[in-house]
């Protein structure tokens, strides 16, 4: 009966073995070979990455690579309302976002434009220091040279504006060393104009391109 018994565990041993080896290589592979365990770095899952809040940010937000001007805003009057000593905030609550480009560590410019048109302004240490405007529309139907050469320096602007006529555009106005220069000018349709240049309000030069 001993023999017997001896011989059944000679049989059985090896088939245990076989057995709890199989059991365990079961166990040390996952349950899905093909499939990684972390979807996000996979490059066939089909789970991706958040996107980078830079990517799903509006034009003109803060966040976005560039601004654009809103339609509509870059106009002549518009313009108008810009004043002097005032900050960029300020400007910005008529224009919205300006492009923005520092010159220095005081002085900065910021651009709006609309197919064209654009409104420039120029801040030193946070106050509006000059505005400029850019084909914002033409002016007056008729001018002439006769007209041009009777204007001379010194004139005030209304004795200008009564040879010239009331139909012209400021296209730049600015304060340097405590004076306050602007540039008009009276434009025809064909792009043919007179310029005019004042300080404190004064003619200190006229150009024309009346030809």
């Amino acid at each position: 009966m001993s023999r017997e018994k001896s011989l059944s565990f000679k049989f059985i041993l090896p088939i245990l073995m076989i057995l709890l080896l199989s059991v365990a290589g079961c166990a040390s592979k996952p349950s899905n070979p093909s499939k990684p365990s972390n979807p996000e770095i996979s490059s066939g899952g089909s789970t991706s990455p958040a996107p980078s809040i830079s990517q799903n940010a509006a034009p003109g937000s803060s966040t976005a690579t560039g601004t654009e001007t809103k339609a509509g805003v870059v106009t002549y009057e518009n313009y108008l309302k810009i004043k002097l000593d005032t900050t960029y905030d300020d400007v910005k609550s008529i224009l919205g976002e300006g492009k923005k480009k520092a010159i220095n560590t005081d002085l900065v410019r910021y651009t709006w434009a609309d197919q064209g048109k654009n409104i420039v302004i120029e801040t030193n240490k946070g106050k509006v220091e000059s505005k400029t405007q850019y084909d914002l529309g033409k002016t007056t139907p008729k001018l002439t040279a006769k007209q041009f050469h009777q204007v001379t320096t010194g004139m005030t602007v209304d004795q200008v504006v009564s040879i010239l006529g009331p139909d012209y555009r400021e296209v730049s106005y600015e304060k340097s060393a405590g004076a306050i220069i602007r540039s008009l000018i009276w434009m025809m349709p064909n792009s043919k104009f007179i310029k005019v240049k004042l300080q404190n309000d004064k003619v200190t030069d006229t150009y024309n391109f009346l030809k």
